[in-house]
């Protein structure tokens, strides 16, 4: 694939995916796929992928697009020729959420990431939801090691703490604090950030914040850094 090709498309959504409300970022993000097919990346999901993929398959038809599940359970599947080639022809990339460790875990460091940087290069949009945002970014946060910062996928440079609106206080203290030293975005369930080769935008019911040293900053307001090139 020529990684030098196509407007830039990534979307950073704040979790409850293929759930009502989420309809506004999700049909900005499909609208800019070649054709209007989804593969969905359920590497975060270590427990129900397949469900994963029928959930995505009914939200998704109502929105005039198909589904197919690229199933990337665990660091071997990472380095599998089919579901390489799979994840090579895909039109739309969307990786699901659940686990952010286990996303970070499977595939980080892997051949499936370089084919997902240079579908995502290519001009082919990207999305995540909750963990699957989480590990797009250069460092993920792993709530089940003790918060620890671990390298992700590398497509941007912020650290995503995602369901913002109900973040427990745990999560709200180890953003304040990352805040201080690190750029750190915070979204609301149902809620996208959306990169679209020039300018990040917010789409949804609810908000997406940078989260600094001295609080809160509306996305808009202050703008987070663009994705690395």
């Amino acid at each position: 694939m020529d990684d030098s090709t196509g407007p830039r498309t990534l979307m950073l959504l704040g979790g409850n995916e293929w759930c009502p409300g989420a309809e506004v970022p999700d049909s900005w993000w499909l609208a800019r796929a070649a054709r209007p097919e989804v593969t969905v990346v359920t590497s975060a999901a270590q427990d129900i992928p397949d469900t994963q993929v029928s959930w995505a398959a009914a939200y998704f038809k109502e929105l005039g697009g198909t589904v197919e599940g690229c199933l990337i359970q665990t660091r071997e599947d990472a380095a599998d020729p089919r579901l390489l080639e799979q994840l090579g022809r895909a039109a739309a990339i969307y990786l699901c959420g659940g686990d952010p460790g286990a996303a970070q875990a499977v595939l980080v460091d892997t051949p499936a990431a370089e084919v997902l940087r240079s579908a995502y290069h290519g001009g082919v949009p990207v999305a995540g939801s909750s963990a699957g945002a989480m590990v797009l970014g250069e460092d993920c946060l792993l709530p089940g090691q003790d918060f620890a910062l671990r390298p992700g996928l590398g497509l941007f440079p912020a650290v995503v703490v995602p369901h913002w609106s109900g973040a427990g206080r745990r999560w709200t203290e180890m953003a304040s604090r990352l805040g201080r030293e690190r750029e750190v975005i915070a979204i609301d369930e149902s809620t996208g950030i959306c990169w679209d080769g020039q300018a990040w935008s917010v789409r949804g019911p609810g908000r997406a914040v940078l989260v600094t040293a001295s609080g809160e900053l509306e996305v808009g307001e202050g703008r987070p850094s663009p994705p690395v090139e």
